[in-house]
């Protein structure tokens, strides 16, 4: 048997599942507050402003992604539909303890998303997934976290993202676990199921493969690689040998190295003042730094925004870009940057509604290019790492520059039906009377 054959041999010999949360945001809400249970509720965006996150009970009262809240108030008020403001401090440490739980049952657990983890297992001797197993760990995040979930087995990663879609639209008939590793009940399955809702098949994608009669994944799959790569290149040529079983363990549907990092929000209020402005641009900067320094990453180029309301005529709108020589994670470079970067744009008099700070062309810590003219300051690396180690122990924020502010203003976006941090706050943990 040849190296890639044995290779093969190996990676068929596990299983892929991947797990998601059911309404994840909802569900988190729901954890911590039972009157929430069996009443629609609407996790709200930004600034309290739209929908984007719906409990079943809000879909069936026909509640779009997105729909305004202005626009839905009399649908609000008549069914009583329960309201909260994005609470992501709780949504990340929930992601957290369900991926902790996933990791005591498997050696191998990637995060996909806030809501989605896929994780590796082994398969029975009859080939086929362990869904006994899939149920247990559905109980265990139940019972450990309180999230429900639904579960997709399959012997490769997409196989196991398309059994989750369909456990998630047959929860009722399958019970939130569905193995894909049976070839007939995938034909079965595959030639009902949409080519649209595959892992990685976007809607111009598509459209490419509907001239050549593609339309359901029983189609996808019956397609010829060799053709697969001329439409979709390499990406769609693995894409097919996946939903046929055979794994390829380099595929990856989705960009994986990060080439930007942005942090941007709107103001709760609106700000005309400039020291205001530039405090708030500050502090987007130091935060999109701290983002770099997580992920052991550097930026070579900064761009600052700020601009007004787009419903308000001659609304402010400027921006402002400049490099990094050499490339930067320290929030003491990028914030003067950007502080300076506020200045040149601010106009007197007028009102901005939103700022915001973008690094790009980011590469990681140790490389990069350097520059002949610039003494890098040797303490930097220790004192940063003081920083961000006493941030994460006392609270973002303990330990600040002096150009972001002390208490007074908040410029961060309105939430005002926010939840309590029930989980990462310890003043603000319930206590049962």
């Amino acid at each position: 048997m040849g190296r890639r054959a044995r290779r093969r041999a190996r990676l068929s010999a596990v299983s892929w599942a991947i797990v998601d949360v059911e309404n994840m945001y909802v569900s988190s809400e729901r954890v911590f507050d039972p009157r929430l249970h069996r009443v629609p509720v609407i996790v709200l965006s930004n600034n309290d402003g739209c929908a984007i996150a719906r409990s079943a009970e809000a879909k069936a009262l026909h509640i779009k992604m997105g729909d305004p809240v202005f626009k839905i108030r009399d649908v609000i008020k008549r069914h009583g539909i329960e309201l909260r403001s994005s609470n992501y401090e709780l949504y990340a440490d929930m992601n957290r303890r369900f991926n902790a739980v996933i990791g005591e049952h498997s050696d191998l657990v990637e995060i996909y998303s806030i809501d989605e983890s896929f994780y590796r297992l082994p398969t029975l001797a009859d080939g086929r997934g362990d869904v006994a197993a899939a149920h247990a760990l559905r109980a265990a995040i139940l019972r450990t976290v309180g999230l429900p979930t639904r579960i997709g087995l399959g012997p490769t990663r997409t196989l196991s993202k398309v059994a989750n879609a369909l456990a998630k639209a047959t929860e009722k008939v399958w019970g939130g676990v569905i193995d894909l590793h049976d070839t007939e009940l995938r034909a079965r399955l595959f030639a009902q199921w949409p080519v649209t809702e595959v892992w990685g098949i976007a809607r111009a994608l598509a459209a490419r493969l509907q001239p050549l009669g593609v339309r359901t994944v029983a189609d996808l799959v019956a397609l010829p690689p060799a053709v697969a790569r001329s439409i979709g290149t390499v990406v769609l040529e693995r894409l097919v040998l996946e939903l046929n079983g055979i794994a390829c363990d380099d595929f990856k549907p989705e960009p994986e190295a990060r080439k930007a990092t942005a942090v941007t929000r709107q103001f709760g209020a609106p700000v005309t003042d400039l020291s205001e402005l530039r405090e708030a641009m500050v502090r987007r900067a130091v935060r999109a730094a701290e983002k770099l320094r997580e992920q052991s990453l550097m930026a070579t180029r900064l761009i600052a925004f700020a601009h007004g309301s787009r419903f308000r005529a001659n609304a402010p709108s400027a921006s402002r870009q400049t490099r990094l020589s050499p490339p930067s994670n320290d929030p003491r470079i990028i914030a003067a940057l950007a502080g300076k970067m506020v200045e040149a744009m601010h106009q007197p008099g007028a009102v901005y509604t939103k700022c915001g700070v973008l690094l790009e062309e980011l590469v990681p810590e140790g490389t990069g290019q350097g520059d002949l003219f610039v003494q890098a300051d040797p303490r930097a690396r220790g004192l940063l790492a003081a920083m961000d180690g006493l941030n994460d122990r006392f609270g973002r924020g303990t330990i600040r520059l002096a150009a972001q502010g002390f208490g007074g203003r908040s410029f961060d976006t309105k939430r005002g039906q926010k939840s309590p941090s029930w989980t990462t706050d310890i003043r603000q943990i319930p206590v049962a009377r």
